[in-house]
């Protein structure tokens, strides 16, 4: 059982290294592909309904906010949804404004991270 837990961690734990450092381009430029490929974590679509236009910000921050949390859950840390470098430090995409992407980015990985710890 120890061991499925540390693996579950470790496992967590590498999905979110690999959300949490968000490459520039990601939210500039979207590909048809990336945006019909994307699996929405749970309670996104209640969260952000989409209308036929991705919202990629707030795609960018639920995911990254859920798979924090559940990494948080997986190593046993209290809820803090705002203590970790991925809500602090969001790579914003050129062209976009700072305050405006900062602002709705830090607000959907709120609603992820809060959806994947309170398990909604």
């Amino acid at each position: 059982m120890i061991f499925r837990k540390n693996a579950w961690a470790h496992l967590m734990l590498a999905g979110v290294l690999s959300l949490s450092v968000v490459p520039a381009g990601l939210a500039q430029a979207t590909q048809d592909s990336d945006v019909n490929s994307w699996s929405a974590p749970r309670g996104y679509d209640m969260a952000y309904p989409e209308n036929g236009t991705p919202n990629m910000v707030a795609r960018q921050g639920y995911a990254a906010g859920f798979n924090q949390g559940a990494a948080d859950i997986a190593r046993g840390t209290s809820f803090k949804p705002t203590d970790n470098k991925a809500y602090a430090h969001a790579k914003i995409p050129k062209g976009m404004d700072k305050d405006a992407f900062k602002t709705e980015f830090r607000e959907a990985f709120v609603k992820g991270y809060t959806n994947a710890y309170k398990g909604q």
